[in-house]
């Protein structure tokens, strides 16, 4: 009880549009992580939908680009879960022409949280349902098209300099993909605030 009514001291203290968005964003993490422990995770899926997508989509890339003359593939397997849990997880093998895996797509890289982070914000923020729609589909649309960029480049980084594909993998794409999701945020609230501000001028004009 005690802290509850610190909760709501804290809250109160806040501007209500801060206030109501901290709460939506609170029920919606919540509700997410219970949905993704107890059913999703356990299931496989959504991330290997998104693995399998992210292999094929990749591959195609590769040889649309021909760099090098090399074709490639993708070879989808499941490996063992960590701690001993039952099932597999799984992962879409790229590999060239001479059958060298040059990387795996696990369930970590397939941006799924970075999707959920990016449409959270949008539906806990003020705006139409229309609006909120177009946005997060948009949205789930370009991580997923970054994230099949982000794969091809680093196939061809692990080809021709090694040495920087941990670098690259580990931070440079990962701030990148964090820019984007950045960028799309900015966009749809100013957007917004630019809508807002024509209604109240308009209903000036109209007093």
């Amino acid at each position: 009880m005690q802290i509850k009514r610190i909760l709501e001291e804290k809250w109160g203290a806040l501007p209500s549009g801060a206030s109501s968005f901290l709460k939506k964003a609170t029920g919606l993490f919540i509700g997410w992580k219970l949905l993704y422990i107890l059913v999703l995770l356990p299931l496989g899926e959504p991330d290997g939908w998104l693995v399998r997508n992210l292999g094929e989509a990749t591959v195609w890339v590769l040889n649309a680009s021909s760099i090098g003359g090399d074709r490639y593939n993708v070879r989808h397997i499941m490996v063992e879960k960590p701690g001993g849990r039952l099932g597999g997880d799984a992962c879409a093998q790229v590999y060239s022409s001479g059958m060298r895996a040059d990387i795996g797509i696990f369930a970590p890289c397939n941006g799924l949280e970075l999707m959920v982070l990016a449409v959270g914000f949008i539906l806990c923020f003020n705006g139409g349902a229309k609006r909120k729609a177009l946005y997060v589909l948009s949205t789930i649309t370009a991580i997923f098209l970054v994230n099949v960029l982000r794969c091809s480049l680093l196939v061809m980084i692990n080809a021709a300099q090694p040495a920087y594909f941990e670098f690259a993998h580990k931070y440079l794409f990962n701030l990148v993909s964090y820019a984007i999701v950045f960028l799309i945020w900015m966009h749809y609230v100013n957007t917004l605030m630019r809508n807002i501000s024509r209604r109240v001028t308009v209903s000036q004009q109209l007093i």
